[in-house]
């Protein structure tokens, strides 16, 4: 196993607690979708999930393309996201990475639940069962590509990114 792995994983986990609050925060979207009719509107669904995956991924980004070059939890975990030379990201970049970790999956993840809310496995509806069929692949590949080998994601391939460790500061 990435010596790694378990620090990047705990790390993930922290900041799992920021994307659970902006989730929850899109909750008044769900009562006045309810409340007006639109919650029975599956394209009005799809479009709110995507609130907090983008909202994930542009946070993600814009700390790990600034001075901490690190999530809330990386820096925890002193953990920072560098190029494959080690030096710091751009924005593009980091929006790249986080979209393919953060963003992809779990709105792939949303186009299922919500599929199935809206009885697309009944109805064999072709999305919900091919969303279906690439999340759970995709997480276990994302998975095994940072346990194993050099501890690089698919999300760190993608973006041609690696999370080190923070330097020591220099005394």
């Amino acid at each position: 196993m990435n010596n790694l792995a378990g620090r990047r994983g705990r790390a993930y986990l922290r900041d799992c607690l920021t994307y659970l609050g902006l989730a929850a925060a899109t909750a008044p979207f769900g009562i006045i979708g309810r409340r007006t009719g639109w919650g029975g509107n599956r394209v009005f669904v799809l479009a709110v999930s995507a609130l907090p995956p983008l909202a994930a991924t542009i946070l993600a980004a814009s700390q790990e393309s600034g001075p901490a070059q690190a999530t809330w939890g990386k820096r925890t975990h002193g953990l920072v996201v560098t190029d494959g030379d080690g030096a710091p990201i751009g924005f593009g970049r980091a929006t790249l990475r986080n979209a393919a970790k953060i963003g992809v999956p779990w709105q792939i993840g949303h186009v299922v639940a919500i599929g199935a809310a809206f009885g697309g496995f009944e109805k064999r509806d072709p999305l919900t069962r091919a969303a279906t069929v690439v999340t759970y692949p995709l997480l276990a590949a994302m998975i095994v590509a940072v346990l194993r080998g050099n501890g690089r994601g698919l999300h760190d391939r993608v973006a041609g990114t690696a999370v080190r460790r923070r330097a020591a500061p220099a005394c």
